[in-house]
């Protein structure tokens, strides 16, 4: 568990613009627009703000009144009261199923030696890209092309106390990896990539029952944040691990320009 002040450490030293001000860490995401460099903890509205020169065009945080907030962000999360007892008996059958089945292909565990498993990290960060395509965030020529500023990044964000890469191995061959970190009270499910010559093996299956199951034995995580809301499927795989989709107040000082903001990126 790391404080919010070692996360923005981090998160510093990763090279994102972190500032603080009025007690609070603020993360500049876009030229003189900031939100809080942790964007999972809810403040009063007026009760903090970054620094002025460095948010001109405005910020934006959590609230913990709908009244005080201005819009609303979605994210799917799964609370303490969920995580209370967690076990294959709260999956729908079908998953549960999938699960146990998974577990039996699958030996999960905590990856320790970067080195060892990098190249076939950016074989299935590859495979998957290509498997996503367009629809995909990222493209395969950062995996061939840029492969070596990836690998420099990737030694840089593993060499992070505090974050846990978990893998799921097959016959000894990593399958998929999952990342994750908790600051506070809040777990984060970062990131999550498999193989799709191994998706016969359920290896995601495995890795979340796992890591579900690993957060309900730790009294200090109440909550799992795991993205926003996306396409059917995926959204659907989440539900199936008793993930839901909660709206979440956020005060914007300057709303209009963030609508704008987005109906500009839609054209």
């Amino acid at each position: 568990m790391m404080t919010v002040a070692t996360f923005a450490g981090q998160q510093r030293s990763l090279g994102l613009r972190i500032h603080e001000h009025d007690g609070e860490f603020w993360e500049e995401v876009r030229p003189f627009y900031c939100k809080p460099a942790f964007p999972y903890r809810a403040f009063d509205r007026g009760a903090v703000r970054p620094a002025r020169w460095r948010s001109l065009l405005g910020y934006s945080h959590p609230v913990h009144r709908a009244e005080e907030g201005n819009r609303t962000l979605a994210t799917m999360e799964l609370d303490r009261g969920t995580l209370d007892g967690y076990g294959l008996e709260k999956l729908p059958q079908k998953k549960r199923n999938q699960v146990r089945r998974a577990m039996e292909r699958c030996e999960i565990r905590l990856i320790d030696d970067l080195e060892s498993w990098l190249e076939r990290m950016r074989e299935i960060n590859l495979g998957q890209a290509v498997r996503l395509g367009a629809e995909g965030a990222v493209s395969p020529e950062r995996y061939t092309r840029d492969a070596e500023d990836w690998r420099a990044q990737i030694r840089r964000e593993f060499a992070l106390s505090g974050r846990e890469w978990w893998g799921a191995f097959v016959d000894g061959r990593l399958a998929a990896y999952l990342r994750t970190y908790q600051v506070e009270d809040v777990r984060i499910i970062q990131q999550t990539k498999a193989d799709p010559e191994c998706y016969c093996h359920k290896p995601m299956d495995a890795l979340y029952h796992a890591v579900l199951a690993h957060a309900a034995a730790d009294p200090e995580c109440l909550r799992i944040v795991n993205g926003s809301p996306l396409h059917g499927s995926l959204n659907h795989f989440k539900e199936q691990f008793l993930f839901r989709t909660v709206e979440r107040p956020w005060y914007s000082s300057n709303a209009w320009l963030v609508g704008l903001a987005k109906r500009w990126r839609k054209r």
